[in-house]
């Protein structure tokens, strides 16, 4: 009955291989820069905040004022009024006068308002008895400088400058998720490989088992060896049909999850990727101050943290103007025309015959000290130190991160060389069990358990070798320089191109993405299984 088993159980057919396409590492790099949506949305969001701090840069931008008025206007005189009159008095004043106005209003880098401009006044009223319409002008310019709160380019350029760092944190993030996508997806390669190497390593185990098999079939129908034989290696193939089955459906779950980090686009969406390219070895000659030194200069995480202080200082320094008492001085000069035609208004303007000038100062005090100013200010303190303590948490993250990935990186290679001596080992030992098993001095079993040794020992190197690349991505993400590392950095400018070709394009319509809904739908009802019994 054991016999009849075991047999049925190595009769089973291993499941097949599917479809698959080769996949170099390069090309995985710009397939995932290229469509992962969590990259187009960090890259979004990089380019919204450099727009929005173009927009502050407009803070400078001179503004252009104009305004008509049209004044129809009619009031009983007092009796006060019309004694004012004299000759000219009347019951009923009436007038009709139109108003005209243009200028320019700057801004100044610290604070100074300046508006500078044209008053012109027909005048139209029953004053003038018929005389016609009289034309008043005013040529000048009024200035408002602040002395205390306000002044200085600190608080009035803090707006454009919290932009600014805004801009710069938006794209340092951008920079950082483009790393941890682009590296998540070459993990899932690596372990890709891994997957496809047990396959292979099962697939080889297996096919020596069924050639042991069959010679111990052809001894036993022969005479020269025994039933148990036969049996020991039938169990042997049953065994290795199950491990190569595992790792086959491994190889598929491994390739299905790197499809899906392509970001949905692949070259023939009915095979699935498989890993071209080897993890080896690599030479880094940089020394422990080398990496901590690249860390603090390259690492997104602590350069958005210094980023985060420095807006934070920007803050503070304007909440500390802010708590000031507002003293502004206040100045104007203009000149003065007056005629029976515009002409004559004017030419009062060019003689510069009625001259007027102003200068006074205004003081604003809070009665309480300013409450809201004073718990602003406290506010902002107790931020710029959450951020202080955030660099120091990224700070002792980033020394910690690059220790624990340099160990890592040493134990693993060693470990591949560790390993490949027992593999080289197991190899000669089952080669040499081989030919006394051909003597008949081992049995079928000692042969199968050294093989299986084998087996685990070539899985454990390329499992080292695979580890190690992990290690090493880890360390290349902490000290930021793994974009460097793969000719994939950029800078702002060719974010900026990015970002517009990626607008341009027909990725983000109302079409593609519909399109791209249906096109999911039907690869999930092409991949679900049958409805059981």
């Amino acid at each position: 009955m054991a016999a009849v088993r075991l047999s049925g159980v190595a009769a089973d057919a291993p499941l097949q291989a599917e479809k698959t396409e080769p996949l170099r590492l390069g090309v995985l790099r710009s397939l995932v820069r290229q469509n992962s949506e969590t990259v187009q949305m960090a890259m979004l969001q990089a380019e919204v905040d450099r727009r929005l701090a173009a927009a502050e840069a407009g803070l400078y931008e001179p503004q252009v004022v104009g305004s008509v008025e049209r004044v129809d206007n009619q009031r009983p005189n007092n009796a006060q009024q019309q004694a004012n009159l004299g000759f000219y008095a009347t019951p009923v004043f009436t007038e009709r006068n139109t108003l005209y106005s243009g200028g320019l209003e700057f801004l100044s880098p610290i604070g100074t308002k300046l508006q500078t401009g044209l008053t012109f006044r027909e005048l139209i009223n029953s004053v003038q008895q018929g005389k016609g319409p009289e034309y008043e002008t005013f040529l000048g310019a009024s200035l408002v400088q602040p002395l205390l709160r306000n002044f200085g380019t600190g608080p009035t350029l803090a707006r454009l400058r919290l932009a600014a760092m805004a801009s710069e944190i938006a794209f340092q993030q951008y920079r950082r998720q483009l790393m941890l996508t682009v590296a998540e997806a070459e993990a899932a390669y690596w372990d890709l490989y891994l997957a496809q190497e047990r396959d292979r390593i099962a697939r080889e185990s297996l096919g020596l088992g069924e050639k042991l098999r069959q010679d111990n079939q052809a001894r036993f129908e022969v005479g020269n060896s025994s039933q148990l034989e036969v049996l020991q290696a039938d169990a042997g193939v049953a065994l290795r049909k199950a491990r190569f089955n595992d790792a086959r459906q491994r190889v598929s779950e491994t390739a299905v999850r790197l499809r899906s980090a392509l970001g949905g686009v692949w070259g023939n969406q009915a095979a699935l990727p498989e890993a071209a390219d080897a993890p080896e070895l690599i030479e880094d000659n940089r020394t422990p101050l080398d990496n901590y030194t690249a860390a603090r200069t390259l690492n997104t995480d602590y350069r958005a943290r210094e980023l985060e202080l420095a807006r934070e200082g920007i803050r503070v320094n304007y909440a500390r103007n802010q708590r000031l008492p507002e003293l502004n001085l206040r100045t104007g000069y203009g000149l003065n025309g007056l005629g029976q035609t515009p002409g004559d208004s004017f030419a009062d303007i060019d003689d510069a015959s009625y001259a007027a000038w102003s200068v006074g100062v205004e003081l604003r005090i809070p009665i309480a000290g300013g409450v809201r100013q004073r718990h602003e200010y406290y506010a902002a303190k107790a931020a710029e130190e959450k951020a202080l303590m955030g660099v120091r948490e990224a700070l002792t993250q980033l020394f910690n991160g690059v220790d624990s990935a340099r160990r890592r990186l040493r134990l693993h290679r060693d470990n591949v060389g560790n390993y490949g001596s027992v593999a080289t080992f197991h190899e000669s030992l089952l080669q040499s069990q081989l030919d006394r098993l051909a003597e008949g001095v081992v049995d079928s079993r000692t042969v199968l358990e050294t093989e299986e040794k084998l087996s685990d020992a070539r899985v454990a190197v390329v499992e080292s070798l695979v580890l190690y690349r992990r290690a090493y991505l880890e360390l290349e993400l902490v000290r930021g320089s793994f974009l460097q590392d793969r000719g994939m950095d950029l800078t702002r400018d060719d974010l900026r191109r990015e970002t517009q070709d990626l607008l341009d394009s027909a990725r983000l319509s109302p079409q593609a993405v519909d399109l791209l809904q249906r096109r999911a739908l039907q690869e999930l009802e092409s991949t679900a299984p049958a409805a059981g019994p």
